[in-house]
């Protein structure tokens, strides 16, 4: 019945594939260069209508893509900063282009080469799958990003012959980069496209493409190379480079003419332009649709804006300039500005000088007042912003696929957020009150009921399934998209699963339910599970570094007392807002503790021998799992090793 609401009667392409190449900078296509050879990339986008000046809204790819796919900036759609953990403030009222192709009667598939948390909203999608590798571990483990897992998706993906839509995140460009640490050369980035082009062609003509398809391809934002960008980040905060921002965007299919695009648009244009030739209609949001320009219309000019560094949005404009780089553009003029930084307030004519080469802010006052008048009623706006989808209803009126019930006793926090966490609208979390339960009683996903009884469960349920949980632990990202896949694959009345952390049964039949017997072995991927003897300020992490951040986020910062580091520039400061202390200030505490060495293995063992002479024997350490042979769903990131059991460990190995 929704369907009808927001598609018209003859969608113009029965399936949509969106393939996201990660950090693929526009300047690096050959479309222009006849002196060039064209790789696979380059002559599909030669196929269709090809936008060479994208701005996204920020540097960081879950900044960037959480508002492609929602056509709103950041601090509007909330899923501001870098940090994983700012993607929890999305706000799940608003509906994504997935959330649209899906309500429209489209199966939706989501696969990324990395499992990169929600690097795109994971709302709308049916089907989640990831690699089962983290972002610097999937060259070690895979043929490039080839796995079993994709050649399974890969697989359902073909075998489904209703109008799906199709989103691929391709990392294998950043992390051919990434070997070469936080300097990439353009040299060697040059050749790490040519190598990507190839995989890519591999990866395209898997899919089961035709003439009737609607192929997107696009960059999630730009990249800088020849300079070290830790580096250019910590001395340049404000200089918001071009070409981290710049990114292309490409519809090939029939009827889309074949031409080259250069004026700027928004990223935010992207969402907008696709539904309107997918499906004939058009998304709220703050971007412009380009369809008409597509076909030779009018061009209106796009003012394009980034954002980042943010954590929320404070409540007066003056502090959120506090915590955040501003950045305005439109096709001649670049502003940017920081309140904390005034070195950092620009006004750049990109028409006739070089980006961050000479600063006119003082030559033309009306044009910097313009912009920055612009910026602060952006912001103004954003602290009363209502999402209006325009559609007649609401998420939380959308039919329930599945209803979650957490009949654990003591309901941990962060059992509750993990599930939260998980695509879409389509199922509710029935939860006991209780002084933690209490506070997501505002989430629309969530029902607060007196007693977890049968009678009360089937008289508030909405969901087909009901889904038992029964252990308190993180819930993966892939639990209800495998739920669901292993539910579609068997389709007999009398299905019901069993796994180690939960049940799931059809609803009709759960009067009936009085314990499950094991249907099939390893329906649906193992839960990441927390060790229940986590406690509050059990850790103290050695070392802060990248491997001791993800540490902090492993094991929850409110399980982890602080970091030590040998780093004297180090001592003293708060890293993830943790205390870092000294070796020798932890020889004084260091008995109350666990003690995690979260350190590259290299520095590891000579942390080992550290730990030993100073007669500290009980330690653990960090490292990524080895595992013979991989054939769960899901893979933990990390192993923690005791001491005594290191040695053993790599014998065996």
């Amino acid at each position: 019945m929704l369907s009808k609401d927001i598609i018209s009667d003859r969608a113009k392409y029965k399936n949509i594939f969106w393939f996201l190449i990660d950090g693929l900078r526009p300047d690096f296509l050959h479309l222009n260069d006849d002196a060039k050879q064209c790789n696979f990339i380059d002559r599909c986008l030669l196929r269709g209508t090809v936008f060479t000046n994208v701005v996204t809204a920020g540097a960081g790819t879950h900044t960037s893509m959480h508002s492609i796919f929602t056509s709103l900036l950041p601090s509007y759609n909330g899923a501001v900063g870098y940090e994983k953990s700012a993607l929890r403030n999305f706000r799940q009222e608003i509906f994504t282009i997935s959330d649209y192709f899906q309500l429209a009667g489209y199966e939706t598939f989501r696969y990324g080469d990395a499992d990169l948390e929600r690097a795109c909203p994971m709302t709308g999608f049916k089907r989640w799958e990831g690699s089962g590798y983290h972002i610097g571990n999937i060259l070690k483990h895979t043929d490039l990003t080839k796995t079993e897992r994709r050649d399974r998706f890969i697989e359902d993906v073909n075998v489904c012959h209703t109008n799906k839509f199709v989103y691929h995140h391709s990392l294998l460009l950043h992390e051919l980069n990434g070997e070469s640490g936080t300097f990439w050369s353009s040299e060697n980035y040059a050749k790490n496209i040519e190598i990507t082009a190839k995989e890519f062609e591999k990866l395209y003509y898997e899919y089961s493409i035709s003439e009737d398809d609607l192929v997107i391809i696009a960059s999630d934002h730009g990249v800088l190379l020849n300079r070290d960008y830790i580096h250019d980040v910590g001395e340049n905060k404000g200089h918001h480079h071009e070409e981290s921002v710049k990114a292309f965007f490409c519809l090939i299919g029939k009827d889309i003419p074949a031409q080259i695009l250069m004026k700027p648009i928004s990223a935010l244009d992207e969402a907008p332009t696709i539904l309107h030739m997918a499906l004939g209609k058009f998304m709220p949001g703050q971007g412009e649709d380009r369809y008409d320009y597509i076909y030779g219309g009018e061009y209106r000019p796009a003012v394009c804006f980034r954002e980042s560094g943010l954590s929320e949005v404070p409540p007066s404009f003056e502090e959120q300039l506090n915590s955040n780089f501003c950045y305005l553009r439109d096709g001649k003029w670049k502003y940017t500005f920081c309140g904390n930084y005034p070195q950092c307030e620009w006004l750049i004519d990109l028409e006739d000088a070089g980006d961050f080469q000479i600063n006119l802010k003082y030559q033309y006052p009306d044009e910097r007042n313009k912009y920055h008048e612009m910026i602060k009623r952006k912001f103004s706006a954003a602290q009363d912003f209502h999402y209006l989808p325009g559609l007649g209803f609401e998420k939380a009126e959308i039919a329930k696929e599945f209803s979650l019930i957490l009949q654990m006793e003591h309901i941990q926090e962060q059992t509750i957020k993990s599930i939260l966490d998980m695509s879409g609208p389509y199922y509710e979390v029935f939860l006991p009150h209780s002084k933690i339960s209490e506070q997501f009683k505002d989430n629309y996903k969530v029902c607060l009921i007196n007693t977890l009884d049968e009678a009360s469960i089937r008289t508030f349920s909405r969901g087909k399934w009901l889904v038992y949980l029964t252990e308190n632990g993180e819930y993966s990202e892939y639990f209800l998209s495998d739920l669901n896949r292993y539910i579609q694959h068997h389709r007999q009345r009398n299905v019901k699963i069993i796994g180690e952390h939960y049940i799931a049964l059809r609803r009709e039949e759960s009067q009936d339910f009085c314990g499950v017997e094991l249907y099939e072995t390893m329906q649906v991927r193992a839960i990441r599970y927390l060790h229940p003897e986590i406690r509050a300020n059990t850790y103290i992490l050695f070392g802060c570094g990248m491997i001791g951040k993800e540490a902090l986020e492993y094991f929850g910062a409110e399980n982890v007392f602080c970091f030590v580091d040998n780093d004297p520039a180090k001592v003293g400061k708060r890293v993830r807002g943790k205390e870092v202390i000294s070796a020798q200030h932890l020889l004084e505490i260091y008995s109350k503790y666990k003690i995690v060495i979260t350190t590259e293995p290299f520095n590891a063992q000579a942390i080992e021998m550290q730990l030993i002479k100073m007669g500290i024997q009980e330690y653990f350490l960090l490292r990524e799992s080895f595992r013979e042979n991989r054939t769960t769903c899901w893979d933990e990131a990390f192993e923690l090793v005791s001491s005594n059991k290191i040695q053993a460990l790599d014998n065996k190995k």
